[in-house]
């Protein structure tokens, strides 16, 4: 089974275990922009599709779909993980096994690996990795305290466990 397959079907499974008649889906996208960019500096936009489907028969009406992406602060001895954008939005999903599609906003992550460049004529300098890297998400449907159903990357589950 390829791995990104595996990952989403691992997702699928936690969340309908743990919200009952509410799954979420969720597929990380990612787009990489690279034009003008030298070969050491990477800017990538991350944004999430996220299918929520109600197995109830009952109709979820204003229900809070919360979300967040983190990111990897890559400053040397500052090794941590962080919220870089998170959100809510007001959702209603029809019952009886129908579901909503819906895109976040796309949230640009840019960073330099370690890599050398020249000082001079037979030297060179170490340039030490900086920027945040994309590192993974969160994803909730959330009526008044209750989770109805969440979806987690295993980086971020990971990370906070």
């Amino acid at each position: 089974m390829n791995t990104p397959l595996a990952i989403l079907c691992s997702l699928l499974f936690a969340s309908a275990a743990s919200a009952g008649s509410v799954t979420l889906a969720v597929k990380p996208e990612v787009q990489q922009k690279s034009s003008d960019i030298t070969k050491e500096e990477y800017v990538t936009t991350h944004w999430l599709r996220v299918r929520i489907t109600n197995y109830s028969p009952v109709k979820l009406e204003g229900v809070t779909l919360k979300w967040a992406l983190y990111a990897a602060n890559l400053r040397r001895g500052a090794d941590t993980i962080s919220v870089e954008k998170s959100g809510e939005m007001k959702i209603t999903v029809d019952p009886s096994g129908r579901y909503l599609d819906i895109e976040t906003p796309k949230v640009a992550f840019d960073y330099v690996r370690t890599h050398s460049e020249r000082s001079g004529r037979r030297s060179y300098k170490l340039v030490e990795e900086s920027g945040k890297k994309y590192h993974g998400f969160h994803v909730q449907v959330v009526s008044g305290n209750d989770v109805l159903g969440e979806a987690i990357s295993e980086s971020v589950r990971k990370q906070f466990k």
